[in-house]
């Protein structure tokens, strides 16, 4: 029986003799996990371009779909001021980061405001005559139901943007909306 404990001892004591890692197997695997902490480090900044992207194109979209629906709307002849006599350079509205509507009654608009848009006929013209339709044969057929909307919007803090003649490093997208009337 003493020789089962004495071979059981034994083999208990190498066993703990040459249990654990290596330092040759520790630095290999601290090697690879930092190649990999490294490869995933360096997509971050990437990835968080995407992120600001994309946040910026759904405000602008939410932007164009409020606006467009407020003037599809209001009132065919007037379009919410749109198509008002006199009226070329169109209507200016702001925006929070999120695609919210600021009205300048809130007090706080400087602070809030991340985004500038205007909207505007395409062509002035459309508010009495409708919108001009292609035609095959050429000849000149005017859609008296149909008007073509512009919204523009730029990513500014400046309340008087100039949308004309924008400085050059602000860009404004620019979308254009066919305006159907509704009601007769």
């Amino acid at each position: 029986m003493k020789t089962n404990l004495r071979s059981i001892a034994l083999t208990q004591s190498s066993y703990t003799k040459h249990a654990g890692f290596s330092l040759v197997e520790v630095v290999l695997a601290v090697g690879i996990m930092a190649l990999g902490v490294v490869t995933i480090l360096g997509l971050l900044p990437h990835g968080m371009e995407m992120s600001r992207k994309t946040a910026n194109e759904q405000a602008e979209t939410r932007i164009v779909d409020q606006l467009v629906g407020e003037v599809q709307a209001a009132d065919w002849a007037t379009m919410g001021g749109v198509s008002s006599p006199g009226n070329s350079a169109g209507i200016d509205a702001f925006f929070d980061d999120q695609g919210l509507r600021i009205y300048e009654a809130s007090g706080d608009v400087a602070n809030l405001l991340v985004y500038a848009a205007r909207v505007k006929l395409v062509d002035a013209t459309e508010s009495t005559n409708g919108m001009q339709m292609p035609s095959r044969a050429g000849a000149n057929v005017q859609n008296k139901n149909l008007r073509r909307v512009m919204v523009e919007v730029a990513v500014t803090q400046n309340q008087d943007f100039d949308f004309d003649s924008p400085p050059p490093g602000i860009p404004v997208k620019r979308f254009t909306q066919l305006v159907a009337r509704m009601r007769p």
